[in-house]
């Protein structure tokens, strides 16, 4: 597959869903994408039928009962994985999320969909976005921080407690600080 590094964000029809629940099915293990609903990391009618019905409840957007907006990410035609903005506790925070199929990691994809996405932060008046990850996921560090994002180990340097968080101060502009 060629990628093109430019993403776009679209809103999630039917048929996007249809094509992010393929392209994770086919891509994906059910642990990168979904809680721990069922024992190990495959695929099974429950967690399929979860990503479903979590991705059609976003569709209220962060206004709705969730508080939360899902996007697919396209390039080139292809959809290629999806981002999230959740509200938190604080109205001038949001939480964002990415995953990319494997086949497009480290492609400038996931650069490109953060960008679109800080860009949807600031039109929703964030102030900062927040973001969690392992201390074990390399790529996603990397990713954030080339977004710009600052990193920190809540559990120490050495982050035993395996959490990692990133934030990021977004100017009136939608640019970091």
């Amino acid at each position: 597959m060629l990628l093109e590094t430019n993403a776009v964000l679209r809103e999630i029809d039917d048929d996007l869903l249809d094509q992010l629940v393929a392209v994770a099915v086919n891509d994906a293990t059910a642990d990168e994408v979904t809680p721990p609903l069922t024992p190990g990391d495959t695929w099974s009618t429950e967690r399929i039928e979860w990503f479903v019905s979590y991705h059609r409840s976003c569709r209220a957007g962060l206004s709705g009962p969730s508080g939360e907006s899902t996007w697919v990410i396209v390039s080139g035609g292809d959809c290629l994985g999806c981002v999230r903005l959740k509200r938190t506790s604080r109205a001038e925070v949001l939480e964002a999320g990415i995953w990319i199929r494997r086949a497009a990691r480290r492609s400038g994809v996931g650069l490109s969909a953060m960008t679109a996405l800080l860009d949807k932060a600031r039109s929703a008046g964030a102030t900062a976005v927040y973001a969690e990850t392992t201390a074990e996921n390399r790529a996603s560090q990397s990713l954030l921080r080339s977004a710009g994002f600052t990193l920190t180990m809540p559990g120490g340097r050495d982050g035993s407690d395996g959490a990692v968080e990133a934030v990021m101060a977004l100017d009136r502009s939608g640019r970091p600080r």
